[in-house]
Order: C-alpha cells, then sequence, then structure tokens
C-alpha cells in the first residue's frame, strides 16, 4: 500500500472512521483488521478490481449468518478528472471464511 503522504498527494487518501463502536462490534472490527479475520479480508480485498485497503474495512453488522462489511475507497473515471468516494460492501461468514461481494 502507498503511504499516507501518498495517497494525499494523490487525491485518493480516506481518514479511518472507525469511532468508538459498541464492544462487540469492536471486537469484530479488531478481528477483521487484525486478527483471526484479517486473512480473509485481505484475500477478498485482493480479487477485487479496485484498490482496497484491508486497515479500513468497517462493520456494519453482525448477523446471526456473516458479519455485513464495507471498505471505503476512492476511484478514478475517465471521464471525471478528480477521484470520487466508493464503498465496496461484502458479507463475511466467520465459521467458513467465505466472503460474498454485494
Amino acid at each position: 500500500m502507498p503511504s499516507e503522504a501518498a495517497k494525499k498527494a494523490a487525491g485518493t487518501y480516506i481518514r479511518d472512521e472507525a469511532g468508538s463502536p459498541l464492544p462487540v462490534l469492536r471486537w469484530t472490527l479488531r478481528q477483521c483488521r487484525f486478527g483471526g479475520l484479517a486473512e480473509h479480508v485481505r484475500t477478498f480485498c485482493a480479487e477485487q478490481a479496485e484498490i482496497l485497503d484491508p486497515a479500513l474495512v468497517q462493520i456494519e453488522s453482525v448477523t446471526p449468518d456473516c458479519i455485513q462489511c464495507r471498505i471505503p475507497c476512492r476511484l478514478y473515471d475517465h471521464e471525471n478528472p478528480h477521484p470520487y468516494p466508493f464503498e465496496v460492501r461484502f458479507t463475511l461468514n466467520p465459521v467458513t471464511g467465505a466472503t460474498q461481494r454485494l
């Protein structure tokens, strides 16, 4: 991943907006970023066409079947000279490690 300064210069820097989630969401977020689920998130990011930073993953909700996640990013378009904000949403099954883009 490029450095924070390089991202700011390119206009693709995204500030981490994790804030202070509830305890279960905070634990799940840490697992998705640094813990046992991080490898599944990194694999998902590597398979996508967009350049995604797995350290920016956000947890939208935890359901009985899966964890619903999103990763903010900035994309370039040939019709727009400036990058624009975008989000990639996906589900992660914590038992199997399976991910599915929404």
